[in-house]
């Protein structure tokens, strides 16, 4: 009996081969998109999951207010957090201190500018459980001088040979000795980290271990392990009372506040972004979640394309019901045997999708931006729920056809005069209803994240970065910088194509590194005082990255004072205190224990991303900025000058590394994840766009086999080709504009709670909805027309010649 089903489903499936052929296309699309937009969103949620103790670790975050706004979100936050809460509360177990430290490293003739590596207290390993390959976990970080290294980190530096015991020079001046290796931190981490110092060491940096204790001096990522059954809601409601004890009277004094939040390890990736000195750019939980919303509505639509189809097709099959009903079936064995069909027919658009999927894979990986491989196809949860969904689209997308190919009625459909229930009418009507209201919704949403891109790549900045050469500057501390690098700088702007070369402690698109608090107008109270970003900078960074002066002056060689002046921004202005620019001219700060003049106001400008609000920024006159070389030029001949700029570098620093990287791309690297979401975006709406209108290809070739002998009683009757159109394509009008009454309201709600995630971004213009609206009318039109026009064009008597 089987056999025979499975012979007679075959038989019906190759018997209609463009139908067939059309399920299977619109089927595996929609799984092929599914699945990997499955498996992105798995990657995306995967991050830190591998950690043992992943429920009871928690990174501290600390909100900085300033007169009752929040001002600063931050990732690293006070020093003294971690030892206080470890001291103060039995909940905490352990807690894990960590500190930037992006220096130069050296062995022997190997010598590299590190960018991931950091002081850590010495209970890491026992927090985090990163596999170490050699030493002891307890151990490793508790000795001075200390340096833990990852895989590829000794590699580089040791070759294969055994690192352990070694020395590594950092800035050329102390030892640093290896006490351990651990694996390379996985692809899933938010961590990014390559080497970790023993923060004994920082420590004994200090004038006394007490200048540790503080709540004052932020860049400090703090980690916590909680006991096994502590109640992490309990031990949060008791920060805000801890903080008020320890630091409650120098904020009320600075009219400041601190909220200290406890966020688990597994939510930082997606759900902790934009934060103060971080490790990057985190993920994004909103755009996971659209992503998401895709997946489901591909499938979806997918699964009503073969509704759709097969009912379509029910005019075709109803004589064929009526035969076997004649003939003595049975309609559960009729239901079973269009089952079958469905079955195969999703069987073999699995297969092909995943076939499409393994060779779409390398370019998705790159498109997303993610290490993804096949692997995932052995994965235990990806398995279980291809499964689950394959078999779900084998019920969901068979059994209505089914059920409705089986109950046709021998006498009936066996004399032509088939009936439509006004149930089945109004479930295929809404189906194609959620089908064009989500067409609209994708589209408004293309449109939309399109345009926020857009705007964020060509908006003015207020800041030039355009042909831009940045070299990170020597690892050296010595009373020879300044003139090293007066020489470098001066051999560059010689050569008539250098426009400016400028160094800095930061760079636009980089969070500044310094921060201060409590700077004030000279004679004001202390409460007055607010907290700033720092950037220290020579005299050619306005002129270098063409900033706008829009009161006073920029810094002068010539004016030796100028060591204890300061450039202020707009929004710096404006937080001080000053109406003007030109009244803050002059005008005299107090600023890091000591007395400054403000002697030049800058335009504000994007000194980070658009999801950011202009930043209130003060910039220091310093000849020692060592972090990075800016060197503009007017030459498209970016190479050559590259070539330039190393030959300066290492005359100028011999021995120190020779890194480099192109401004632009630095800057839009801000935009990355924003970017690679736009263009994962963009193709699966577009995916899920081309299913729905196979959708309505099968519901327009429904409806006019519907209506054959009313097209044929109207031709006779002297209508035209037109006329038809219209009065058929009036139906499918009402259903768009029911869809778009929808999708209209949905689309502003999903897309303005997306457009939030930025401090700057375009408004939701009406045209975002009118367009979309009719282009899914004039798809509709278009495929009326097309079916309409062929049965039309037809001799009405093929089609009355039974009446």
């Amino acid at each position: 009996m089987i056999r025979n089903y499975f012979k007679t489903a075959l038989r019906n499936i190759l018997k209609n081969k463009i139908f067939s052929l059309i399920n299977v296309l619109g089927l595996a699309v929609g799984l092929a998109g599914s699945m990997l937009i499955a498996r992105y969103v798995m990657h995306e949620l995967s991050y830190d999951q591998d950690q043992v103790r992943k429920e009871r670790i928690f990174r501290v975050h600390l909100d900085r207010y300033n007169k009752g706004q929040l001002e600063t979100q931050w990732a690293a936050g006070a020093a003294a957090i971690g030892p206080d809460l470890k001291a103060n509360f039995q909940e905490v177990q352990y807690y894990v201190r960590m500190h930037e430290d992006k220096e130069t490293f050296s062995h022997n003739d190997v010598t590299f500018k590190e960018e991931n590596v950091y002081f850590a207290s010495e209970d890491f390993f026992r927090v985090f459980s990163y596999p170490l390959i050699q030493g002891i976990d307890s151990v490793v970080l508790r000795a001075p001088h200390s340096i833990v290294i990852s895989k590829t980190f000794a590699k580089k530096y040791f070759g294969d040979q055994d690192p352990i015991g070694k020395n590594l020079k950092k800035n050329g001046r102390e030892d640093w000795t290896v006490t351990g290796v651990f694996e390379d931190l996985p692809v899933n981490t938010h961590m990014k980290v390559d080497a970790l110092l023993s923060f004994s060491t920082f420590i004994g940096y200090m004038r006394s271990p007490d200048d540790l204790n503080t709540y004052q001096w932020d860049g400090f990522m703090t980690y916590v392990q909680l006991r096994p059954n502590a109640n992490v809601s309990t031990l949060q409601s008791k920060l805000p009372a801890f903080v008020e004890s320890k630091v409650g009277e120098d904020l009320k004094k600075y009219n400041a506040g601190m909220v200290f939040k406890l966020e688990p390890i597994t939510r930082i990736h997606l759900y902790a972004s934009n934060l103060m000195m971080d490790f990057g750019p985190n993920g994004n939980g909103k755009s996971v979640y659209f992503l998401g919303i895709i997946a489901v509505f591909i499938l979806v639509i997918a699964w009503i394309n073969y509704i759709n189809l097969s009912t379509a097709r029910s005019m075709e099959r109803a004589r064929e019901v009526g035969v076997r009903k004649v003939m003595g079936s049975f309609k559960s064995q009729l239901i079973w045997q269009f089952m079958l069909e469905s079955f195969i027919i999703n069987l073999t658009a699995f297969l092909v999708a995943v076939l499409g999927v393994l060779i779409l894979l390398p370019s998705f990986s790159n498109l997303s931006g993610t290490n993804i491989n096949a692997s995932f196809f052995t994965d235990s949860v990806f398995i279980g729920g291809t499964i689950a969904v394959f078999i779900l689209g084998v019920i969901f997308s068979g059994i209505y056809p089914a059920f409705v190919l089986s109950g046709f009625k021998p006498v009936t459909v066996l004399k032509g005069k088939m009936q439509t229930s006004a149930q089945g009418s109004y479930l295929r009507k809404g189906l194609v209803i959620f089908q064009f209201a989500a067409s609209i919704t994708l589209i408004v949403g293309t449109f939309t994240v399109y345009r926020q891109l857009d705007f964020m790549r060509t908006a003015d900045q207020g800041v030039n970065i355009d042909q831009t050469i940045v070299v990170r500057g020597p690892g050296i501390h010595d009373s020879t910088y300044v003139n090293r690098f007066k020489a470098f700088q001066s051999d560059m702007i010689s050569y008539p194509e250098v426009v400016g070369v400028t160094a800095s402690t930061s760079i636009p698109g980089r969070q500044p590194d310094w921060n201060a608090g409590g700077i004030r107008k000279v004679g004001e109270p202390d409460d007055m005082g607010n907290q700033y970003r720092v950037l220290g900078v020579d005299e050619s960074f306005v002129p270098t990255f063409e900033l706008k002066i829009v009161a006073g002056r920029n810094f002068s060689q010539e004016m030796k004072t100028d060591r204890s002046a300061v450039l202020f921004n707009e929004s710096a202005i404006r937080q001080i205190g000053y109406k003007t620019p030109e009244e803050a001219i002059d005008q005299e700060i107090y600023f890091w224990g000591d007395t400054f003049r403000i002697v030049g106001v800058l335009k504000d400008y994007r000194q980070e991303s658009m999801k950011r609000n202009f930043e209130p920024l003060i910039f220091r006159n310093i000849d020692d900025a060592r972090s990075f070389y800016s060197i503009r030029v007017k030459s498209n001949e970016m190479k050559s000058f590259v070539t330039l700029a190393e030959e300066k570098f290492k005359a100028s620093f011999p021995g120190n590394p020779f890194l480099f990287f192109f401004m632009d791309d630095y800057y839009n690297q801000q935009y990355q994840s924003d970017i690679q979401f736009g263009k994962v975006f963009g193709i699966f709406a577009t995916l899920a766009i081309f299913i729905a209108c196979m959708g309505l290809f099968g519901l327009s070739s429904y409806t006019v086999v519907q209506r054959t002998k009313e097209i044929g009683v109207r031709k006779v009757l002297g209508a035209t080709v037109p006329q038809i159109i219209q009065l058929l394509f009036k139906d499918f009008a009402v259903l768009v504009a029911v869809a778009i009454l929808i999708s209209v309201p949905i689309a502003w709600i999903v897309m303005s709670n997306w457009l939030n995630e930025f401090a700057t971004r375009i408004t939701l213009s009406w045209w975002l909805f009118v367009i979309p609206g009719l282009i899914v009318m004039g798809i509709a039109w278009l495929t009326i027309s097309l079916h309409t026009f062929k049965a039309a064009s037809a001799n009405p008597v093929e089609s009355l010649r039974y009446e």
